[in-house]
C-alpha cells in the first residue's frame, strides 16, 4: 500500500498534498493486493504528483493489461470499466 509522505517532510504547498492524496488513493484502489518494491513506492509516490489525467492514464492502462491477462489465464480480474473509459 502507498502511503503518502508526511506533509511537513516536503516543500509542498497544501493543494498539491490534497491532490497527491487522491492520487495515491487511485493507484491503492487499482493496485490492491500487488507487493511494490521500495523502489516502485517511490516511483509511484514521484508520479502522484503529475497532471491527475496522467495518473489516470497510466491506471487505465494498468487495469486493461491485467484484465487481458486475466482472460488470457482463465483469471478474475476486475471487468468493469473505469469511468474514464465508458
Amino acid at each position: 500500500m502507498l502511503k503518502q509522505p508526511e506533509r511537513e517532510s516536503r516543500n509542498v504547498n497544501n493543494l498539491f498534498y490534497e491532490m497527491e492524496g487522491r492520487q495515491l488513493q487511485k493507484m491503492n484502489k487499482v493496485l490492491a493486493g500487488v507487493e511494490l518494491t521500495k523502489a516502485e513506492e517511490r516511483t509511484l509516490i514521484w508520479l502522484a504528483g503529475w497532471e491527475e489525467s496522467t495518473v489516470d492514464n497510466m491506471l487505465s492502462v494498468i487495469e486493461k493489461a491485467a484484465r487481458i491477462r486475466a482472460d488470457k489465464k482463465g483469471g478474475h480480474a476486475h471487468k468493469s470499466k473505469r469511468e474514464s473509459e465508458k
